[in-house]
């Protein structure tokens, strides 16, 4: 079989590489001999959507399975549309966080032929060793005759480190790691990329939960740690790579592992610089352990702060951390000398005006380096879509957690105040502030890499 895996992105492009239907790839190519796997991504494409629909059109492929996310739900209808249009017939599949929490919505779909729900490895697996045939394919709906047929879910898989390293080769390194901004307030000049060590979330924020689960199965498993240091070494080796950005939602949720993978970088010569997502709380119940991170190549930590209101830190995310936490973990980032980074979400449902400038003034006086202002969306399947699915719609082609709000409420600000306020949200923080206007001048603006980054962010403005 001929198949093509797509990445639908068109719009926002980004360093990071598709890790997921790059995983795929790999492990389609390692268990199913003669399979011919191509992947289909238009992230630096002149024209990305023309470019991914002739791709599609003139492959010949025999199957076609897409990564939908809700975000990117009108780039995988069009993908979807040229798939229909080629001469070939492939059979269309979807995967990823879209087909996986509305899977009946998803099916019904005339341009869909085939859903996978959850991990898509053994499942696409089984399907290649069938021709394509997705008769009691675990993981898998499909239509039969008109009629959704609805195969028994398929488990996790259990042991990480039996699937290969992603197939980086299928995609442009070199172009990724050039846009890779990553660790662009610890050196513009670094070139890296994406690294994930483990699936699955332990905690039950309500902007992701439970669709983490649904994805990933309720328990968080993780890669062995000399399976994550050969990893590197390919990086290093292949891609001539100095640099990674550990993007597990919580790294160091796992005190064991995290101390065992510092350790090894350390000890395993590699020089990389490295940076991982982090919680507030954790990083203060273990200094010691971020400061092994940082003896072992760590130079930045990113916090989903989310919010400067309390309120809304309890009563809406459930983030379980507290104001005072942040604090106390950004002094402990600092004074190990790591780069801070901090996401924040602004226009929840319920959040008044005063909270919004409240959590803006709070990032911009917190000593962080870094930090990046989303318009908070309740993704369908998440506990806040499922408080808020009434006010929000389903119009997915607004879902665009960078520039629009889906949450029509009049308690909170209309759509247009709001953008007003995420672009004060970036002005207040970085051309306000000397010091941080300085650092982008200094290693952005008079920095060519730095500058081409510079530009590739902004667009997400």
């Amino acid at each position: 079989m001929k198949i093509a895996l797509v990445f639908p992105r068109t719009r926002y492009p980004s360093g990071q590489p598709p890790l997921g239907i790059l995983s795929l790839a790999a492990y389609l190519r390692e268990a199913v001999p003669g399979v011919v796997v191509e992947i289909i991504d238009p992230t630096f494409a002149a024209h990305p959507l023309a470019a991914m629909r002739s791709r599609i059109v003139e492959g010949g492929y025999d199957l076609v399975g897409l990564s939908v996310m809700t975000s990117m739900l009108g780039e995988a209808l069009e993908a979807s549309r040229a798939a229909r249009d080629a001469p070939s017939r492939p059979l269309v599949l979807w995967g990823g966080p879209h087909p996986t929490v509305l899977p009946e919505e998803s099916i019904a779909l005339d341009l869909v032929d085939a859903i996978a729900l959850g991990e898509g490895e053994e499942t696409l697996r089984e399907l290649v060793e069938r021709g394509g045939d997705p008769e009691g394919v675990p993981g898998l709906w499909y239509k039969r005759d008109g009629e959704t047929v609805r195969n028994p879910p398929r488990p996790p898989i259990h042991d990480l480190g039996l699937l290969p390293h992603p197939a980086r080769d299928l995609v442009d390194m070199e172009a990724y790691a050039r846009a890779w901004y990553s660790l662009t307030a610890a050196s513009p000049e670094l070139r890296g990329t994406s690294v994930i060590a483990s699936r699955g979330c332990p905690f039950s924020c309500t902007y992701c939960q439970p669709t983490l689960d649904k994805l990933f199965g309720v328990r968080l498993r993780r890669r062995p740690v000399p399976h994550v240091i050969d990893e590197l070494h390919e990086l290093r080796d292949r891609y001539r790579l100095d640099a990674f950005m550990l993007e597990d939602d919580t790294f160091i949720a796992h005190n064991g592992w995290a101390m065992e993978f510092a350790r090894s970088l350390r000890d395993s010569g590699l020089a990389f610089k490295w940076g991982c997502n982090v919680r507030a709380d954790l990083v203060v119940r273990n200094p010691h352990l971020v400061e092994e991170m940082a003896r072992s190549g760590l130079v930045q930590a990113n916090m989903g702060i989310e919010s400067g209101s309390q309120r809304i830190l309890d009563e809406v995310y459930d983030k379980r951390i507290t104001i005072e936490e942040v604090r106390e973990a950004v002094d402990i980032c600092r004074r190990l000398g790591l780069r801070v980074g901090g996401y924040f979400m602004l226009g929840a449902p319920t959040e008044t005006r005063a909270e919004v400038r409240h959590t803006i003034e709070y990032a911009a006086r917190l000593p962080i380096d870094e930090a990046a202002f989303n318009v908070t969306t309740p993704l369908p399947g998440t506990y806040l879509w499922d408080k808020t699915k009434e006010q929000v719609g389903t119009a997915w082609a607004q879902f665009d957690y960078y520039r629009h709000s889906v949450y029509r409420s009049n308690e909170v600000l209309p759509a247009w105040q709001l953008n007003l306020y995420k672009k004060w949200a970036y002005l207040r923080f970085y051309a306000f502030t000397p010091k941080r206007a300085w650092r982008i001048f200094r290693d952005d603006v008079l920095s060519v890499p730095g500058l081409r980054k510079l530009w590739m962010r902004m667009k997400r403005f």
